[in-house]
């Protein structure tokens, strides 16, 4: 390469690493001073959001379990939420599924059902038994709003519920030198990794009279999107034999503000 060509190259880098830069897309360039300020504002954005979708995985020594909630409501073409004359959430519905082992142990849908005697709104619920099979089917005449404002909604499949522990956590809980490359900022993304003291994990016992989600844990990566909560990863180290191991993933949590169209059987059908 002629130094003229050389010259217009590192021209070109240089341009486009500013035009990165001006954008908001470099990477690695938020500090542990800066994330203390953005860390709470954004999981309080987080859960002051309506409709939300998430997904739970667990993989603990002696099970595994998956759980997904679904909080819908229509939304216009510049995707804000449409309501109806009384100030609701127009079309709102809730699909919530829960899995251990690989088999499903739970099922609730809540919504606008259709029927012989006209539109009702319901909350349909099954549970499973142990080979698998749909058991105890049950149905309740209630209204989404009113489902989702319910403690037993509240205090399991709310946002509030799955993001109690990382609302708890703080920055200051967190040790900073798992690796090199810790915090990317990347256009509306923030990803950071970390591992939580040992102090922390006795508070957090100690305030909620359970382990905490990052027991056992080596480290976790967490990731947030448009000033929101989007995932966390959490790892352990797992022993392969012959003095090799590697990373364990045994918790994952993500959520989207907008999930898949719920359908909500006909009140009609017994075993829906």
């Amino acid at each position: 390469m002629t130094k003229k060509r050389f010259i217009r190259f590192g021209s070109l880098i240089l341009a486009i690493l500013l035009i990165l830069s001006a954008s908001g897309c470099a990477l690695n360039s938020y500090s542990v001073e800066e994330l203390k300020a953005f860390y709470p504002k954004a999981i309080e954005n987080a859960l002051n959001e309506e409709l939300y979708y998430w997904k739970e995985t667990v993989n603990a020594s002696d099970h595994t379990s998956w759980k997904t909630c679904n909080v819908f409501a229509e939304i216009d073409k510049k995707y804000e939420v449409i309501r109806d004359e009384n100030g609701e959430l127009a079309n709102m519905k809730v699909d919530i599924l829960e899995e251990y082992n690989k088999k499903n142990v739970y099922k609730a849908l809540c919504g606008k059902s259709s029927g012989k005697n006209g539109d009702k709104n319901y909350l349909f619920e099954k549970d499973f038994d142990d080979a698998g099979n749909a058991v105890n089917y049950r149905t309740s005449e209630i209204t989404p709003q009113a489902y989702v404002h319910s403690d037993s909604f509240q205090n399991k499949y709310s946002l509030n519920a799955i993001l109690k522990e990382f609302e708890y956590l703080t920055v200051e809980d967190m040790i900073f030198d798992i690796d090199n490359d810790l915090m990317e900022h990347k256009g509306k993304t923030v990803k950071f990794s970390f591992a939580v003291t040992d102090e922390y994990l006795e508070k957090y016992k100690a305030e909620f009279g359970e382990s905490s989600v990052f027991e056992g844990s080596k480290y976790a990566t967490m990731e947030f999107a448009y000033d929101r909560f989007a995932s966390i990863v959490i790892y352990a180290t797992e022993k392969l034999g012959g003095g090799v191991s590697a990373d364990k993933e045994i918790y994952k949590l993500e959520v989207v503000y907008y999930g898949p169209i719920v359908n909500i059987p006909s009140y009609d059908n017994p075993e829906w």
